[in-house]
Order: C-alpha cells, then structure tokens, then sequence
C-alpha cells in the first residue's frame, strides 16, 4: 500500500490563511490525488496544495504551519497529530519519486570533474609529452641534447678523447650509427651505457679496458640506439618533467637546469631497460655485428639473453669491422 492509500480517506481541521494580510479560516484538510485538498464546510473546494512542494515552517511546533512552497504568503496550521504525520510521510514519499536534476547535474558534474582529473593526471603528461616531441626543431634537440650532456659531464667527467683512439671511435660511430650521431666514450661507473636527446650515445670505457674486442662495447651501442627508437629520448625528457614543465617549455622555450640535471642523473643511475629482443637482433643484422659476445657481457649466466646467441645473425664467418689497430687505438682513448 502506498502512503498516498494509506492516508486517502483522512481529513482534519486547519486554519487557512490566503494571504498575509487575509483573515485565518477553519478549513477541512484531505488527501487529493498527491495533493492536499483544503475545503470549507460545505465542501467547496479552496485550495489545492501539491504535497511534493508543501513546506514545512516550523517543525517540531504545535500547531504545525505549512506553506505550498517557499516563498508563499499562504499558511496552513493544523494541530491533529495524525494529520501532521500523514502530511510527513505523503510529501517525503512523493518527493524522492520527483526527478532532481539538479542532483543530475552534480552527479554529472562530478564525473566530468573526475575524468578531467583523471586526464590531467594521467593522459594530459604523455600527450604533452608526445606533441613536444613533434614540434621541437631538431636544432632545439641537439641544443637540449648538448646541456644535458653538460649535465652529464658532471658526473662522468668529460668524454675521454686521446687523438688517435678519437679517430677510431669515429670509425665505430661510422660503422653502427648514421652520421648525425654522436658516440662518446666515458667513466659511467657500474653502468655500460645510455643514450640523451640530440643522438648522443655514452658507452662506459670499461667496455673498451676490459674486452678484446669491438664487439660487446658494438653491441651496447645497439642496444641504446634500439632503445632511442622504441622512446625517443627527447620525449622521455617531457615524460620526466611532467606536464606542467612540458608546458612551460612550449611556451618560452627553455627547460630549467635543475630538470636537465635530475633527467641527466636518471640516464646515469636510473634502471636499465632493454629493447625488444627482435629489434635489437635485426640491428646487429644490419651492422653485421656478432650478438653472442654481447649476450654473454649482459647477462653471463644467458638466463634473459639466450636468445642473443641461438638467433645470432653472424655467428659464422663474423668479420670485425675495426682493425686491430683501430682496436688498440681505441682501448687507449682515455689514456690522456
């Protein structure tokens, strides 16, 4: 049974008040169809109150005083006390049945809120991101690319550059890379190498001091210049400053030296990541470089890197690009 049956046939007494400024009048209140029905005595209808908008005016009082909405002049008291509740019951049940749009509207305000949330905190940084990376000039880049490796010198020192192992070093860039590369040799501590905006690869010298031949430090050039082309560098910069620092740099076009050096540091000490497997294997193809030496200088036991020496694209009849002198030449650029 609804509230509205349940209550369908009471009736009490009220006094009416049409206006302010009109006298009160004793009135027969019911139940209409969602409405209450106010009557005088002969049963002429007075006035139709609709029961979702009555209002009460001060609640808790006796006798109880209702208005049909907010803002009317027009009051009802009524002081029968199951009159009062069925008024209650009746008017709440009707009014959570009537649409609300305006608790539409903020439910569909918050959720625009939230998914505007969600794109600046997660999709606004790579799309920055990735349309800085578009629209940078590559004359930019190498300028970016330059600081940061200032940035790196820091760390490192400066890249070793002794004549004769530089001429050689030259001949291996010639060898694996387009000439708009640049390969730099320095002390990188535990880590063999990285790679900045602007085609700069570093390679740390150890791979040079402690093998006896081109073909690990070959191989971690690959790596790097396969990594730089699954992410270019320049936007793993933005990705690294955010989107607030990405915008900024669209708009007066510098990037603070605190960003270069905390990106520069990232490259030098951060995780090392590794490219996919049959990218990297179709660059040491390309290069006709040998990848077992390099599988085993990675990973010595061959757990993750197997696949380097089952699928090695020249594992027979291997010619080494450098000759021993520019092998010997090389070892020794770091020398002075």
């Amino acid at each position: 049974m609804t509230a509205l049956k349940q209550y369908e046939r009471l009736e009490a007494l009220g006094l009416w008040r049409e206006s302010s400024e009109a006298q009160l009048r004793e009135v027969v209140v019911s139940f209409g169809a969602a409405s209450l029905v106010l009557s005088d005595k002969n049963d002429m209808p007075l006035a139709h109150w609709s029961l979702a908008a009555v209002r009460a005016l001060n609640v808790g009082d006796t006798p109880m005083v209702y208005a049909p909405t907010h803002d009317a002049d027009e009051t009802l008291e009524i002081d029968d006390k199951l009159m009062v509740e069925a008024i209650a019951k009746v008017s709440n049940s009707l009014k959570r049945q009537k649409p609300h749009p305006g608790r539409l509207r903020l439910i569909l305000g918050g959720f625009f809120l939230a998914a505007l949330i969600g794109f600046v905190v997660f999709a606004l940084p790579s799309v920055s991101a990735n349309y800085a990376a578009r629209v940078v000039p590559e004359a930019k880049q190498n300028l970016i690319g330059q600081n940061l490796l200032d940035q790196t010198n820091r760390l490192t020192g400066h890249p070793c550059d002794a004549p004769l192992g530089t001429a050689a070093l030259g001949k291996m860039r010639d060898w694996l890379l387009d000439e708009q590369y640049q390969l730099h040799v320095v002390d990188m501590g535990a880590r063999f190498s990285t790679h900045l905006p602007g085609k700069h690869i570093l390679i740390n010298r150890s791979l040079l001091e402690e093998n006896s031949g081109p073909e690990v430090a070959a191989g971690f050039v690959l790596m790097e210049l396969a990594l730089a082309q699954e992410t270019p560098p320049i936007t793993a910069l933005f990705n690294d400053i955010g989107a607030r620092g990405t915008l900024g740099f669209l708009a007066n076009g510098t990037l603070p030296d605190a960003a270069l050096a905390k990106f520069a540091t990232k490259r030098l000490l951060g995780a090392y990541s590794r490219p996919d497997e049959n990218r990297l294997l179709l660059l040491f193809a390309i290069a006709g470089l040998t990848s077992s030496p390099f599988a085993h200088a990675l990973d010595n036991s061959l757990t993750t890197t197997k696949t380097f020496v089952d699928q090695d694209p020249v594992a027979v009849d291997y010619q080494p690009r450098l000759t021993d002198g520019d092998w010997i030449a090389l070892q020794a650029i770091c020398a002075n």
